[in-house]
């Protein structure tokens, strides 16, 4: 009978250490399942482009470009190196999200479901989202426009973001997702480490009962 109890004991708190590791790797599973982002530094140096700034930071008061790129595009290169040229005056006010949507698929498809949603035809890379503003493609022509468009939406006290309108969350590569990973791994560890301890403790009362009773009969 406690030679079974044991069994049992054991076969359960392993199940309970399953499910912990299981719940440790939540949060993996959640970064894994968004989409691949890179920000504009990593963009420029994705594209072979050697940042003429210094000093550039990245802040929440920034308006952000959404960029959806082609690993290699030469228009999209162009848009980059033109971003680049201002970042000096520019580069606090803009910052900058880029998807790379030929290699990858879930890149690809949310560029479509953002064309659906701002109603602008996605005719190809880049497609750039600027506040409640789109620009299909790039060429010199837009300079001004994509300046005042960056200039409007930082000055703004509500900023725009498309892909928060449509409820999408994208989670960027930086170390802010991963701590809050760490973070909730953590809090798993905790919360799963004391479920174990319970219960083993609550097993062993019962088989040390078990025993007493058993040695009192004898």
């Amino acid at each position: 009978m406690i030679k079974n109890k044991n069994i049992v004991s054991v076969v359960l708190t392993l199940i309970v250490i399953i499910g912990m590791f299981c719940l440790l790797f939540i949060p993996s599973i959640v970064n894994a399942a968004s989409y691949n982002t890179k920000n504009f530094e990593e963009t420029l140096k994705a594209e072979d482009i050697t940042p003429s700034f210094k000093d550039y930071k990245e802040s929440d008061d920034q308006a952000t470009i959404y960029m959806f790129r082609g690993q290699g595009c030469t228009v999209c290169k162009s848009f980059l190196t033109f971003l680049n040229s201002i970042a000096e005056e520019y580069g606090k006010y803009f910052k900058v999200v880029s998807f790379e949507v030929w290699n990858d698929t879930a890149n690809n498809k949310l560029m479509q479901e953002v064309a659906d949603f701002t109603g602008v035809e996605n005719k190809g890379v880049p497609y750039i989202v600027i506040g409640s503003q789109v620009f299909d493609g790039y060429y010199s022509g837009y300079d001004e426009d994509i300046k005042n468009a960056i200039k409007d939406e930082y000055n703004k006290t509500t900023k725009y973001d498309v892909l928060e309108e449509m409820g999408k969350e994208v989670k960027e590569s930086n170390s802010t997702s991963n701590s809050g990973s760490i973070w909730w791994s953590l809090l798993f560890t905790v919360v799963s480490t004391g479920i174990i301890m319970v219960y083993v403790h609550y097993e062993n009362k019962k088989i040390l009962t078990s025993v007493n009773k058993i040695s009192k009969k004898k």
